[in-house]
């Protein structure tokens, strides 16, 4: 009887450990998502599920986007899950770009703090751009502190030395 015991209780306590690590391999981890926009120091990490790897990720904030390519084998078509920041990117999404063709087949499921988006792709895909509203800051935290001692320097100048004219 404890024999029976003992190994339900082992297996309640390691079932839920079985799948979180079947959750944490499904994801993979691309990391300097933003290094080329703003400030170049803040950058983010985003979660995919593909069978292909992301490489040479961009972002782009004038267009307001963020671009990569796909690498990889596969023989069939298969769906790119993505979890974005929304500190990166957020939407509402203008459009999803599948090797520069606008695709209208994706889904989206907002999370705290990401958001999910799936893209359909096929063993041929190599690029994809996602076009948000809004992106990585162009200015940074460094920026605004720059534009703070500026204004505080030349509130303090004019107030002791004024200006005439």
């Amino acid at each position: 009887m404890y024999k029976i015991i003992i190994v339900a209780v082992i297996t309640i306590l390691l079932a839920p450990m079985a799948v979180s690590s079947s959750f944490a391999e499904n994801f993979k981890t691309s990391p300097f998502f933003g290094k080329d926009a703003g400030d170049g120091l803040t950058t983010y990490s985003i979660q995919y599920s593909s069978v292909k790897d992301i490489i040479s990720p961009s972002v782009s904030t004038k267009d307001k986007s963020i671009s990569f390519n796909l690498v990889g084998k596969t023989d069939t078509n298969s769906t790119l899950i993505l979890k974005l920041p929304t500190g990166l990117i957020s939407g509402p999404f203008i459009g999803v770009f599948v090797d520069n063709n606008i695709i209208t087949n994706y889904s989206i499921t907002n999370e705290t703090g990401d958001t999910a988006i799936s893209i359909p792709i096929t063993p041929l895909t190599e690029n994809i751009s996602i076009v948000g509203t809004t992106v990585v800051p162009e200015f940074g935290p460094i920026a605004a502190i720059a534009l703070a001692i500026g204004i505080i320097a030349i509130v303090t100048i004019t107030r002791f030395r004024p200006i005439h004219l």
